[in-house]
């Protein structure tokens, strides 16, 4: 029997893996024939292509299915050898996953080892066409690479994949089960989703920040690495037990003599383990230069198919044709886009395609290469497109958020929701999604930093808000208000809100602001002027205005923009003819002739026209105003904005992608920001002893664990500015929103992006200490149960 053992060194307690849930089954779709099925007489689609009896069920209901590529046949892989791959091998994963509209969806993936046969592998990728195929053209494609897989794959098996020698078609042979007095040595890689790669038998092969897995034929140890955290070492624990579920039958002994690890490696000691490994972590946020983003479209119109350049960055939804497939190059990965008109060859060919295109840049023959259908796009695809609209996709929470209602069980009587919140996201401010309540509480005290002209001092000094108090570009304000949503949910915002030339200012503010939130676990909010997020505008209920030049001596030009009565806000923008647009209202302020216009564009809304007189009425009661219509300028407002120039004429505005929430386990090291995403995650996913990236296009929130390190909690906004440095849409730091929220301390805002929340959740987590003890006692249950 096979004990298993962990240094420091404690024998395991081994779960069982979980089953997926699924629904019911459904009747098997009829086994296609080895012939291409003949298409109907008026039909305009091609027949339907041979299809392997192995897919006949396959995709209709939840869960994961694997085939192995066995003499170019799939052959189903026994369900407890999940994660389980041999290196000569190819297989086909499919992921099936059950919307709450009950729909289906899928990712395919096909895998190679790194010694599997380029037969093998060709094989994968036609089945994998076939499965395809079977299910309508839905499913997302994947090409895996041993050592090399997304995060997507290595998401499926939360005991990791772990990689093995052999193959069916090499002339290795696969691990004998339970061979006694085998020893092997397993590294276990990563920090989420994990590898376990086997690894030569010495004391030279381990680290001190990673964990190891010795598998002695009759025992099996894990070695917990010193600078290992909590979970890296259940991970750990997690994949031996796989290791004995898969190759003991579920054996094990109590032996647990801690002295005998080394002498069982044969080599070393403890204090012969070298510190933590130099080479980049698993996971790592992959770096490219953004600007090397290509759109390629592939093409078969001339009888052969041909690849040819569209553009760089910035890539724009309109590019991709509904007749044609693309390949988009990111530098890290390839994407191949197929649209719904595409003709057979094109779509069947694409993958090949991608692959002779990695050739033909000879980039690595690991680059991952996914392939997805024209409706279907997913989030890191659409991120590379600096405009995008989801035809017919609701986003019913985020009008939810926007428009002020707290729950999604709140009565929704939006009949254009698409409309909505295109309104939303052009008129009624930035990060719509973050509305903690409707903004209609009183403003707290406010803080104004302001830098001291040819010295590095600030001033700081505490005001009172009043409906006419302007935010200055050369200072940076912290502003505290008390939230109260419909849910009765309460708690605290601090607001940092800095100016485009408020310089050292806005460093001061945030670091005050960032003391203040943690001292009273509130929620910090950075925003940056002319950047202000919608619940922000809400606070001054329908009256901020932000300027720019402190003692105007020249004409200046207000932006107005507004939904509601309650998210008016106009913003002071370069006094020149290329600033307007016609979508917009814009007030021009003469101050020497103590007299405004405002400005009308052929797009504009009446509510608009009317916000902008009701707003500069109050700002500026004496200043007579005066009211032109787009295309009936007097030339004395020409005059002012420096002659009639070209300027924005269109009347509607492209928009970045809306992008589903992703999560990202953030480490700092090395003054390098470590980023691996967490796929269909939840809230056990949420790691306390470390910092949390969710990314929702217009807010980053940097969710902080109660066993987070005083670097990490002190240096949040350097992850964020280091994620948004090297991702790859066009946002800045300063065009996002940052939150930083406190574990035990999410607003509903934020928690409504996870699956299920429950109160409490890390009170009753079981700690490493706890499995242990666990370990223990089920080995010594286990050992009584032999004599």
């Amino acid at each position: 029997m096979a004990a298993v053992i962990y240094s420091s060194f404690i024998a395991l307690c081994l779960a069982t893996l979980c089953s997926t849930g699924t629904i019911p089954n459904r009747p098997a779709l009829p086994t296609q024939t080895n012939q291409i099925q003949p298409s109907n007489a008026d039909s305009k689609s091609p027949g339907r292509r041979i299809m392997h009896p192995a897919f006949a069920n396959a995709g209709r209901s939840p869960g994961l299915e694997i085939w192995r590529i066995e003499n170019f046949e799939p052959v189903a892989y026994p369900k407890n050898n999940y994660g389980k791959f041999y290196s000569g091998d190819s297989f086909i994963v499919l992921n099936t996953v059950q919307t709450k509209d009950k729909k289906l969806s899928w990712d395919v993936h096909f895998w190679l080892g790194s010694e599997t046969s380029v037969d093998e592998a060709g094989a994968a990728a036609i089945l994998t066409v076939q499965l395809d195929d079977l299910l309508n053209g839905g499913p997302v494609q994947h090409r895996e690479v041993q050592d090399h897989e997304s995060q997507l794959f290595l998401s499926y098996f939360k005991n990791g994949v772990r990689y093995e020698q052999g193959g069916i078609a090499s002339s290795f042979k696969h691990v004998e089960i339970n061979a006694q007095g085998e020893k092997r040595l397993f590294q276990v890689k990563g920090k989420r989703n994990v590898r376990v790669r086997q690894v030569n038998l010495s004391v030279s092969s381990m680290n001190k920040g990673d964990c190891f897995i010795l598998d002695a034929g009759n025992e099996i140890y894990v070695y917990v690495g010193a600078q290992a955290k909590r979970v890296e070492k259940l991970k750990a624990i997690s994949a031996a037990n796989q290791i004995r579920d898969q190759d003991h039958n579920d054996e094990f002994s109590s032996d647990a003599d801690k002295g005998s690890f080394f002498d069982i490696l044969g080599s070393g000691s403890p204090g012969q383990v070298p510190d933590e490994s130099t080479a980049e972590e698993d996971g790592a946020f992959e770096t490219t230069d953004a600007n090397s983003v290509t759109l390629y479209k592939v093409s078969d119109a001339s009888g052969s198919l041909k690849i040819d350049p569209i553009s760089q960055k910035p890539l724009r939804q309109e590019m991709l044709n509904s007749q044609d497939c693309f390949i988009l190059d990111t530098g890290s990965g390839i994407y191949v886009w197929v649209g719904r008109g595409a003709t057979q060859k094109e779509k069947t060919d694409s993958l090949i395609k991608a692959q002779e295109f990695l050739r033909s840049k000879k980039y690595p023959a690991w680059t991952q290469i996914h392939r997805i259908v024209e409706g279907a796009e997913s989030a890191p695809f659409k991120q590379y497109f600096a405009t995008w609209r989801d035809v017919g996709m609701s986003h019913t929470r985020l009008v939810r958020s926007a428009l002020g209602y707290d729950s999604d069980n709140s009565e929704f009587d939006v009949d254009d929701v698409d409309s909505v919140l295109k309104t939303l996201k052009e008129k009624g401010g930035r990060a719509i999604g973050f509305m903690p309540d409707n903004g209609r509480n009183e403003l707290s005290e406010i803080t104004v930093y302001s830098s001291v002209p040819g010295t590095n001092d600030v001033q700081k000094e505490k005001t009172s808000y009043t409906e006419s108090l302007p935010l200055k570009s050369h200072n940076a304000y912290v502003i505290t208000y008390n939230y109260h949503d419909k849910n009765d949910e309460t708690g605290t915002l601090v607001y940092v809100w800095e100016g485009v030339k408020a310089a050292n200012a806005n460093e001061y503010a945030f670091e005050d602001a960032l003391a203040l939130a943690v001292g009273e676990n509130a929620i910090l909010v950075r925003t940056v002027q002319n950047h202000e997020p919608r619940h922000f505008l809400k606070m001054f209920k329908g009256k901020l205005f932000t300027i720019v030049n402190n003692t105007p001596t020249v004409p200046q030009l207000f932006h107005i923009r507004g939904t509601d009565a309650d998210d008016v806000h106009a913003y002071e923008t370069k006094a020149d003819s290329s600033s307007l647009s016609s979508s917009d209202v814009y007030v021009l302020f003469v101050h020497n002739e103590d007299k405004a216009f405002i400005w009308i564009g052929l797009g504009a809304s009446e509510f608009e026209k009317n916000a902008a007189e009701d707003l500069f009425k109050s700002v500026w009661p004496s200043v007579a105003l005066s009211t032109v219509e787009e295309g009936a300028e007097p030339d004395e407002f020409w005059e002012h904005l420096n002659g009639e120039g070209i300027y924005d004429r269109s009347l509607s505005e492209k928009s970045a992608p809306i992008l589903e929430p992703r999560l990202f386990h953030c480490r700092l090291i090395n003054n390098k920001i470590k980023v691996e995403e967490i796929m269909h995650f939840e809230q056990a996913d949420l790691d306390f002893e470390d910092v949390m990236l969710m990314d929702t296009g217009d807010e980053i929130y940097l969710w902080v664990g109660s066993g987070a390190s005083a670097e990490e909690n002190g240096r949040i906004l350097d992850i964020a500015k280091k994620y948004i440095a090297f991702e790859p849409t066009d946002r800045t730091i300063d065009t996002v929103t940052v939150v930083r929220i406190s574990q035990d301390y999410e607003p509903h805002v934020f928690k409504r992006m996870f699956p299920s929340w429950e109160k409490g959740y890390w009170e009753n987590i079981p700690t490493y200490e706890d499995v242990r003890k666990k370990v223990d006692e089920d080995n010594e249950r286990i050992e009584d149960n032999d004599v």
